[in-house]
């Protein structure tokens, strides 16, 4: 398998999760789910790039090994971050609890 250590960081992985919580609460929120899956959209980038991390079990540059359990932590926190960074009401009413339920049964479903 190839190993992405030289490109992936934490901070990496932190954004493609974030984008893609962004992009996909913006689909949800506008019915667009099924343009997101018919079209190469930032959010299918993230959720693919986070899928391919996952399934070769990729390594960050110092080393820590990009698995399910780091991802989903990894997520929760991001999802903390959107919910501290925009308000708890707009996160409720922005469908991004939903988001991050879908990216990670997106990106867990392409490492299959």
């Amino acid at each position: 398998m190839k190993s992405y250590s030289e490109a992936v960081t934490e901070s990496s992985l932190r954004a493609s999760i974030s984008v893609g919580l962004r992009q996909l609460a913006q689909a949800i929120d506008h019915n667009e789910a099924e343009l997101f899956l018919s079209h190469s959209a930032p959010a299918q980038s993230a959720c693919e790039q986070v899928s391919t991390w996952l399934k070769s079990h990729a390594t960050t540059y110092d080393g820590r090994v990009i698995d399910l359990s780091w991802f989903r932590h990894l997520l929760a926190e991001e999802l903390d971050t959107l919910r501290y960074m925009i308000g708890e009401k707009a996160f409720w009413s922005g469908n991004y609890s939903d988001a991050g339920r879908l990216f990670n049964e997106l990106a867990t479903r392409m490492t299959r």
